[in-house]
């Protein structure tokens, strides 16, 4: 992560955990990220897996580390991101019915 810009860090932080900014004091965490590796064959077809509700992220065992931070980047840039403050998509699923 030494290599990546400002801009870079804050994607990586919006595509693992939903956010672009890190809190202000460490008490302010409320889990520890959590990097974690998965084997699929071959790795440098694969591209990083990150679940935001668990602040972790999923990395195949690439090749070589020019590998890893080319779909890194192309994960961090290209993927949806979790916006809160977009509720147009929850107004409406609720508008079709599917209420419990």
């Amino acid at each position: 992560m030494r290599d990546f810009s400002h801009e870079e860090r804050s994607a990586l932080l919006r595509f693992t955990w939903g956010r672009s900014r890190l809190p202000l004091s460490a008490a302010d965490f409320p889990q520890r990220f959590k990097l974690q590796s998965f084997r699929k064959s071959p790795p440098d077809a694969y591209y990083p897996v990150a679940h935001t509700c668990f602040f972790s992220l999923e990395l195949p065992c690439y090749s070589s580390l020019e590998i890893m931070k080319e779909k890194l980047r192309y994960a961090i840039f290209n993927c949806e991101a979790i916006d809160g403050d977009d509720t147009g998509s929850g107004e409406a699923i609720a508008a079709m019915g599917w209420e419990e």
